[in-house]
């Protein structure tokens, strides 16, 4: 199931968490990399922003994390208005 997280939150199903947590629920640190990094890490930050939505997650970013989100986000479109 693919997650689209939206501006407000969205409620998390069991199947939704099972699908998106890694094995057994258990969290790890691996020389500084949580739950190994990659995909299982992903699936599970992709969840909690399901979750909590897009805008609390920007509400809780510091000024500087939010300008470089805006800068990310204009290069990424950028192309698509090329087009």
């Amino acid at each position: 199931m693919q997650l689209i997280p939206k501006q407000e939150p969205q409620k998390l199903t069991a199947l939704i968490w099972e699908e998106h947590t890694p094995y057994e629920n258990k969290l790890e640190l691996i020389d500084g990399e949580a739950l190994w990094g990659g995909e299982e890490r992903d699936r599970l930050l992709l969840a909690l922003i399901y979750n909590v939505g897009l805008e609390h997650l920007v509400n809780m970013l510091p000024d500087e994390s939010i300008k470089l989100l805006h800068d990310l986000v204009n290069k990424k479109l950028t192309p698509l208005f090329r087009e």
